[in-house]
């Protein structure tokens, strides 16, 4: 899969090798100019010496000084040195058949001065030899200047050609760097447009999934995270909607609870009234009266155990009492069995060993709400035929965590504690699940069948209430899950 990041460095690098192109190109070019520059500095030393020597030669003649004739010489030797020395130099300039006439121009041009030479009026072999000399110098100077005047039209059409390729080298560079940018805009700029225009319903309150706009991995992974965060906060807001009906259902029901507690408590008082005028009805047989007794009881003893019912209820839609409040484990056990009553197969699908007196410190209704979810959770899991047993005991820290426990969550109380144990029978918890189980919205259930909070509601409880709770698959047994949880000990009751 192809990457923002790659393409990146894929466009410096072309920027970096057009770059590096363009900086060898004007070096080479520099270094061709540099050529032509060192040429044309022989051809200068070379027609300078020829003038130096021609003003000597001139000089000669016309005053017949004998050093003129020997600076001549001179001049002449080295003009041969300076032809040797820079043959390649001159070569570069001249025509193929010019060099080695040049060369030869000047040989006989040393061998003419450096002869013996006495002017005498009417001495017409003096004259010939002098013209000779001059025809020699001249047809050097002519090469000289031909070769200087070819030298500084090369060294222009040098720089001409310099100027035009390194004005076409800089727009090369020019349009590649556009072209890298015009190629970035589309990979990135473009992609990130795109994904900017689908963020406007998301700031609408509209939560629409995001389309891919591009097949970069990095555009790839943020446009799942996106995603993700809407299926997220979709679940988020319907379990907002969830609590707010379960809160006005939670109020209807307390309301109702309060008013039906007014006809159970008269249904109580007439069959206590009836227990006790019944007695005195002599006209009834005896086995009718006890047949009687026995209905009036089972009434009130019904609508005794629909009040605890109702009452039960009251309390678990009351708001939490205050933090460090004590109150009686087995006591809070029994009121949410009360309450999961109707769901058990059977009644006894769970049984609990515990104290009588067995404090705790936290809030009952919250408590409540911690069996609760741990009990429903081994029976939708195990089906009907599960076995849950729940254990607690005053517990030291050496204790803590239980041994074989796969994930702990929360701190461990430093004073005392009391250990609960709920342990079930049913298939368990895969390992690779293990640690996900306290994950909001996280569930192994059909979609619809399970909200994934049930078990986080239990881990943010214990947090709460100062303790930890910790879990381990297999359980004791060596089946099903166990749930240890340790919560700070309330006051001696």
């Amino acid at each position: 899969m192809s990457s923002i990041r790659g393409k990146i460095t894929l466009g410096y690098l072309a920027l970096a090798l057009g770059v590096g192109g363009f900086v060898l190109f004007a070096s080479a070019d520099l270094r061709f100019l540099e050529t032509r520059v060192r040429e044309g500095v022989a051809i200068s030393a070379f027609q300078e010496t020829v003038q130096e020597m021609r003003r000597h030669e001139k000089n000669y003649f016309l005053y017949r000084g004998a050093d003129e004739l020997d600076e001549a010489r001179v001049q002449a030797g080295r003009l041969a040195q300076q032809l040797d020395a820079e043959a390649q130099a001159l070569a570069s300039i001249a025509r193929n058949d010019e060099i080695p006439a040049l060369g030869r121009a000047i040989e006989r041009y040393r061998k003419l001065i450096e002869q013996p030479i006495e002017f005498v009026a009417g001495n017409a072999e003096a004259n010939h030899v002098e013209a000779d000399i001059r025809a020699a110098g001249h047809a050097i100077s002519e090469f000289s200047e031909h070769l200087a005047l070819r030298e500084r039209t090369a060294l222009v059409a040098t720089l001409r050609q310099s100027r035009h390729a390194l004005f076409w080298s800089v727009g090369l560079v020019a349009l590649l760097a556009l072209a890298g940018g015009q190629l970035l805009y589309r990979a990135v700029g473009r992609p990130l447009r795109r994904l900017e225009e689908q963020l406007e319903p998301l700031a609408e309150g509209r939560f629409q999934t995001f389309s891919m706009v591009s097949e970069d991995r990095e555009i790839v992974s943020f446009t799942a995270a996106l995603n993700r965060m809407l299926k997220e906060l979709e679940l988020g807001r319907r379990q907002v909607l969830q609590s707010d009906k379960l809160a006005a259902l939670g109020t209807l029901a307390s309301g109702v609870a309060h008013e039906l507690n007014n006809p159970l408590g008269n249904i109580s008082g007439a069959c206590q009234i009836l227990l006790e005028e019944l007695d005195g009805l002599d006209t009834l047989p005896a086995d009718a009266r006890a047949a009687l007794r026995d209905w009036l009881t089972q009434i009130d003893d019904e609508t005794e155990r629909a009040r605890r019912i109702v009452r039960t209820l009251l309390d678990y839609s009351r708001k939490p009492v205050r933090a460090g409040a004590a109150c009686l484990l087995g006591e809070a056990l029994e009121k949410s069995l009360l309450l999961l009553r109707q769901r058990l197969p059977n009644e006894n699908s769970v049984s609990f060993e515990l104290p009588a007196d067995l404090l705790v410190c936290a809030d009952p209704q919250r408590l409540q709400q911690v069996f609760i979810n741990l009990i429903q959770n081994a029976l939708d899991a195990g089906g009907d035929s599960v076995q849950v047993n729940i254990h607690a005991r005053q517990a030291e820290a050496a204790s803590w965590p239980p041994a074989g426990a796969g994930l702990v969550v929360g701190a461990r109380a430093e004073r005392e504690a009391v250990l609960v144990t709920v342990a079930d029978d049913g298939p368990g918890i895969p390992g690779e699940r293990l640690g996900h189980i306290f994950d909001p919205f996280f569930t192994t259930r059909e979609p619809g069948e399970g909200t994934g909070l049930g078990l986080y509601i239990v881990g943010e409880i214990v947090q709460e209430l100062g303790g930890a709770i910790a879990v381990s698959s297999p359980g004791p047994s060596g089946r099903g899950v166990c749930f240890s949880l340790w919560l700070p000990c309330g006051a001696a009751a």
